[in-house]
């Protein structure tokens, strides 16, 4: 297998040539030595010839799918796994080998049942049933083939033995089946499963109404970022936001209304921030900005340009109605931590605000 490793060495395709190698190899010489031992017994038409012959053939067959999957070509197939190709060589082989064996066609078919195992938590249901009609209609094929040439030794117990072969053989088909759908049922839970998780962290780490961060995520983010900042990484500018007399808006135009300002607000971060930058809803109509920047210019620039955008917006429902926002601006100092940065920012704000609102309130570090 360290070979294989060369020339595949992705995880998922070295366990295809795993597996497939486990089967081919151990089946094959289960196989070959149930057949030697009819050989030596003496029910194997042909003598020792003969036995030679096939089993040169079969093992021909087994180190050529080896190939066929070592050399990649099993990535191109639908099923790079390889299942149902296996499970058809693998039942044509033991067709074969029934057509030499004597008296112990039966003993050679079980290990179909093997071959099913493989398959039925690995395709749908419509490849396991395939693949027992080739089993089961083969085997017969052989029987009556063998019956027309007088070879059928026994023919009442052989056909006996063809009975019992199907009817187990269908019973397998009908358990298979349960199994698939059972398979399926819960591969759909587990999507729905998956789903709910990833709503559940949305929920955990972003506020619901405008899909940006929500506080306590924001916070965690911002002291990384700080921690940062502060080994020389980059420069943190951190900015409070409040829309301006968003009570009014409510009270005139509707909470609905409301939270539609709020998502047009989020909407223009996610358009006017860089992917760097973080945005987070504290609550209400306060947010939080986080902008690795160049120096304070820079953030002072970009914070003004989503400014200007949010006094453009117009809504239909009040074609009038410009909205603002306030703004406190500050960088991180090399000593500061989370909380004494918030708390200067929240006093720009609050400078912001008292000052006449719609402005931006700028002040660098201690």
């Amino acid at each position: 297998m360290r070979g294989w490793r060369c020339t595949a060495p992705d995880r998922r395709q070295e366990f295809y040539l795993r597996r497939l190698a486990f089967a081919l190899l151990v089946g094959g010489a289960a196989h070959t030595l149930v057949c030697w031992l009819t050989l030596q017994w003496g029910f194997f038409r042909g003598g020792e010839n003969a036995f030679w012959r096939l089993f040169a053939v079969i093992w021909g067959g087994h180190l050529a799918l080896l190939a066929f999957a070592q050399s990649g070509a099993n990535r191109r197939l639908r099923d790079p796994a390889m299942t149902e190709p296996l499970m058809i060589w693998s039942t044509l082989v033991l067709l074969l080998s029934v057509v030499f064996v004597e008296q112990a066609q039966l003993a050679v078919m079980t290990f179909f049942f093997a071959v099913l195992h493989q398959g039925v938590f690995r395709v749908r249901r419509r490849a396991v049933a395939r693949a027992a009609v080739v089993a089961v209609a083969g085997y017969g094929l052989v029987l009556l083939s063998l019956r027309l040439q007088g070879d059928l030794t026994r023919p009442a117990a052989a056909w006996s033995q063809w009975l019992l072969f199907a009817f187990t053989t269908l019973a397998m088909v009908l358990l298979a089946s349960e199994i698939s759908t059972i398979r399926l049922r819960l591969r759909q839970r587990n999507g729905q499963l998956s789903e709910l998780l990833e709503r559940i962290q949305d929920l955990a780490v972003k506020d619901e109404l405008t899909g940006l961060y929500s506080r306590r995520h924001a916070m965690e983010l911002l002291a990384k970022s700080c921690g940062q900042a502060r080994r020389g990484a980059f420069l943190l500018a951190v900015a409070f936001v409040d829309l301006d007399h968003f009570k009014r808006i409510n009270d005139r135009h509707g909470h609905l209304f409301g939270d539609r300002v709020l998502m047009r607000f989020a909407d223009l971060t996610r358009r006017y921030l860089g992917e760097k930058d973080l945005a987070a809803r504290l609550g209400g109509e306060e947010f939080l900005l986080v902008l690795p920047v160049l120096d304070l210019a820079q953030a002072r620039a970009t914070v003004e340009g989503l400014m200007t955008a949010l006094r453009a917006q117009r809504f239909m429902a009040a074609p009038a109605l410009e909205v603002t926002a306030s703004v406190g601006l500050t960088v991180v100092g090399a000593t500061e931590s989370p909380d004494q940065v918030l708390a200067r920012a929240d006093r720009l704000l609050y400078q912001a605000k008292t000052g006449g609102r719609d402005r931006i309130v700028i002040e660098g570090p201690p």
